[in-house]
């Protein structure tokens, strides 16, 4: 969605950027994956030695295991930030117009997993 002239398309085009990017990759699981070792100055060179030592398989697997935790966490932010619209008051506004957020019944995230496995925007509002 790319228009977001209204805080209803905003709210959907946030959501729906939060799931284009977790669908695409990382960079460090694209990295293990194509088993290019991490530079040498970075944080992550630690982890060289012991995906040297990982099979084409044991690869993928951790490739996928990062993007998991990669979309888990994208949720868990999104909960957090449910339960401050829900419990303390805090909204979002886009245009300085108030943003309505949870078309799921199920929070951000419900809309964010929502979203996920290709449930449909209501057509409502838009």
């Amino acid at each position: 969605m790319s228009d977001t002239n209204t805080p209803t398309s905003a709210y959907q085009a946030i959501i729906d950027q939060l799931v284009t990017e977790t669908r695409l990759s990382s960079v460090s699981a694209k990295r293990i994956a194509e088993n290019k070792p991490f530079p040498v100055e970075s944080k992550q060179s630690s982890f060289n030695e012991l995906l040297s030592s990982l099979s084409e398989r044991q690869r993928e697997l951790v490739s996928q295991l990062l993007l998991e935790e990669r979309h888990s966490s994208i949720h868990d932010v999104l909960a957090t930030l449910s339960w401050w619209v829900d419990c303390r008051s805090v909204g979002l506004t886009a245009g300085g117009q108030i943003m309505q957020v949870d078309y799921s019944g199920m929070g951000l995230h419900g809309d964010y997993v929502g979203r996920c496995d290709d449930w449909s925007w209501p057509s409502s509002e838009v």
